[in-house]
Order: structure tokens, then C-alpha cells, then sequence
């Protein structure tokens, strides 16, 4: 018996894409959430950097002090 698959894989850029999109969801608002911060999770998607993963706090923390140099 060959299992099929009925889901596809999620590209890698996408998941951190949706990862980081996410921490900014929680600490803005999902309605506050702006193009601009859409923009910083891609660019950071596409790079190699590593958010913290031992805690939620600390994840929203990195992404926060990443939005606070991003506007400088």
C-alpha cells in the first residue's frame, strides 16, 4: 500500500513568513497589523537568522526589538 499525501508541503520561507507574521498578530492585533511589519517577516523569512522557540514571550521579545530597528 503507497500512502498518499493530501497535504502539501509548506514551503519553508512561508512557515516563517507565517511564524513571524504571527508574533505580530498577537503582540499588535491582527487588525493592527501593517504592510510595513508584513514586509520585516518576509525579509526575515527569506533570511537564515533564528527567532528564539523556547517560549512564546521571548519569540514576541526578538520580534519586537527586530520592529524597534526596523523603524530606525
Amino acid at each position: 500500500m503507497t500512502p498518499i499525501c493530501t497535504k502539501e508541503m509548506v514551503p519553508p520561507t512561508k512557515r516563517r513568513y507565517d511564524f513571524a507574521l504571527s508574533s505580530f498578530s498577537r503582540m499588535f492585533g491582527v487588525p493592527h497589523v501593517t504592510q510595513q511589519m508584513s514586509d520585516l517577516c518576509f525579509e526575515w523569512a527569506l533570511g537564515e537568522e533564528i527567532a528564539p522557540l523556547d517560549c512564546l514571550h521571548h519569540v514576541d521579545r526578538y520580534f519586537r526589538a527586530l520592529w524597534t530597528e526596523y523603524q530606525n
